[in-house]
């Protein structure tokens, strides 16, 4: 017989989830030993906020789905924000978190606070941010809930609290491989022929590929098969990563959302049929008034979230139209040819945008070195996407899509490179985010991360709202204001002091020579890039 750890541990490594990412501590001690003892694959980072972006990173670079382990209270609590990235990102995390033993943890029984030493009700915590929530009380509670959880691995957010004394309990469990699942709502063929026949009575039909569409397997099926209907398309920031596998680029449009100027905002203003694949449609997309969103145009909206179906119905009203596919329906609604504006309307031209053209500049670079990127938040991350827009092949731009997070990027770049070994990974990140997690690149110097870090001086898209709103009054981001500025610190001392080697680059004209040394070895290294301090994020 073995423990509850044992045993559960065992599971989790059969369904394929080989690596944790977390915090030593007392109530999760056994847990880690078990990882370990049944040649699993622990990475123990420095803060356990670290610990979800690494395991984001992990799963966009090859889509495994990584676990984390934190002790009981603050080791849950410092986590949050990196659960909550996968969460609002549909990235598939397995969150094991130690409990007290079950004598001390009766705080939600005696209507108190804290019982137990660091005590904390970790399901109640995490109830908006994850999708199931477990709690082995006993090791019955196992036996019970362990086909569930496996079953659930591949696709869902889930958080398994043990209480300590029961990961020692010993039980006998009949070791067979349980297999995990996705489950798709399969639609009748009336539904499908429904959109077939307004496809082809569309005069401007478009496409929308959004974040959803990275979890088929086949994209590469999916994007040829749109490319030879001729009908145009385009994605979101989380769906740009289809940019990377494009054969050619004739009706594909590009990018589009408040922070991706160009043609497809226009195209999408006169399209009077959207098919929406895997695309959220929120605010950052669509904009605040949605009646202004594709005002002239019936709405399919295709996500296997049956909630985000019905805030979407409320959203866009009679004109959308939802359901949940299974992958390989979808395939048969583009293999006809239609009419479509594909041949009228070119993609974006590269222009001298600054500094939109000093990201293109970086993202060729990376697409010739065989990269991938991560890039972190605000006008960093703005700039990123727009530079992708400028390009016909671009290689795949990661971030937390929906969260935004800050101090995303340098952990997520580990974790896709402990994921993908094969692939370069680049990390473009803004002087205001590095501190954020400033103590993981202790591991981006263990891995040959390459770092870019756009130099601001400070919160850049900050400044940019409080100069449209607050009369250009920057409280708290920048380093210059009298009464509330940012502490100064000093960036290559900081990369110097992890032995990152760094170059500072103030000139346009010199970028081109510090790319080439930026990727030319096989450890890390670090740019800096100054942008003017007044340069503004394009809407």
């Amino acid at each position: 017989m073995k423990t509850v750890t044992d045993n559960f541990i065992k599971d989790l490594i059969n369904s394929g989830v080989t690596t944790f990412f977390g915090v030593q501590g007392g109530a999760c001690a056994r847990i880690i030993e078990s990882i370990v003892k049944n040649k699993g694959n622990f990475i123990p980072v420095l803060n356990e906020q670290s610990a979800g972006y690494f395991a984001h990173g992990y799963y966009k670079a090859n889509r495994k789905v990584a676990g984390l382990v934190f002790t009981t209270g603050p080791g849950l609590t410092n986590g949050l924000s990196g659960i909550a990235a996968c969460f609002y990102d549909n990235v598939p995390l397995i969150v094991l978190v130690g409990q007290v033993v079950k004598k001390l943890n009766i705080a939600n029984k005696t209507n108190t606070k804290m019982v137990g030493f660091q005590e904390v009700q970790h399901l109640k915590v995490c109830e908006t941010i994850s999708d199931y929530r477990y709690k082995f009380d006993n090791a019955q509670k196992y036996l019970i809930q362990r086909k569930n959880i496996v079953h659930n691995v591949k696709d869902k957010v889930q958080i398994v609290e043990i209480l300590d004394d029961v990961q020692r309990e010993l039980v006998k469990v009949k070791l067979t491989k349980i297999k995990s699942k996705i489950n798709f709502k399969k639609n009748s063929k009336a539904k499908l022929l429904s959109i077939q026949d307004d496809l082809k009575k569309s005069n401007n039909p478009l496409i929308i590929l959004g974040n959803g569409v990275f979890n088929i397997k086949n994209r590469k099926k999916l994007v040829s098969l749109i490319n030879n209907s001729k009908i145009n398309y385009c994605a979101t920031w989380g769906g740009q990563h289809i940019q990377s596998i494009l054969s050619n680029r004739n009706n594909y449009k590009g990018l589009f959302g408040n922070h991706s100027p160009g043609i497809v905002n226009d195209m999408i203003k006169k399209t009077d049929l959207i098919i929406s694949l895997g695309c959220s449609l929120l605010q950052h997309q669509a904009g605040k008034n949605y009646d202004n969103f594709a005002p002239n145009a019936k709405i399919y909206f295709i996500n296997n979230n049956l909630e985000d179906c019905k805030r979407a119905k409320i959203q866009f009203g009679k004109r959308l139209k939802y359901f949940n596919v299974d992958i390989d329906e979808i395939y048969n609604l583009f293999k006809f040819k239609y009419n479509s504006l594909v041949n009228k309307i070119s993609h974006n031209k590269i222009n001298n945008n600054y500094p939109v053209n000093l990201f293109v500049e970086i993202l060729k670079y990376a697409k010739k070195n065989n990269s991938i990127v991560f890039s972190d938040a605000g006008a960093t991350l703005s700039w990123t996407f727009q530079g992708a827009n400028e390009l016909k092949n671009c290689p795949p731009v990661y971030t937390a899509f929906n969260l935004h997070a800050m101090g995303y990027a340098n952990c997520a770049a580990v974790g896709a490179k402990i994921s993908n070994k094969k692939k370069n990974i680049l990390c473009i990140i803004g002087d205001g985010s590095l501190p954020m997690n400033v103590q993981e690149l202790s591991w981006t110097k263990r891995y040959p991360i390459k770092l870019i870090i756009i130099d601001n001086e400070g919160y850049g898209i900050i400044r940019q709202t409080q100069q449209d709103f607050y009369k250009s009054v920057y409280y708290g981001s920048d380093f210059k204001n009298k009464k509330s500025s940012l502490p100064k610190f000093n960036i290559p001392k900081i990369l110097n002091s992890y032995g990152i080697p760094c170059k500072n680059v103030t000139k346009y004209e010199h970028l081109i020579k510090s790319l080439n040394w930026l990727h030319k070895s096989n450890y890390s290294k670090a740019l800096i890039l100054k942008i003017n301090y007044k340069a503004r994020v394009q809407n």
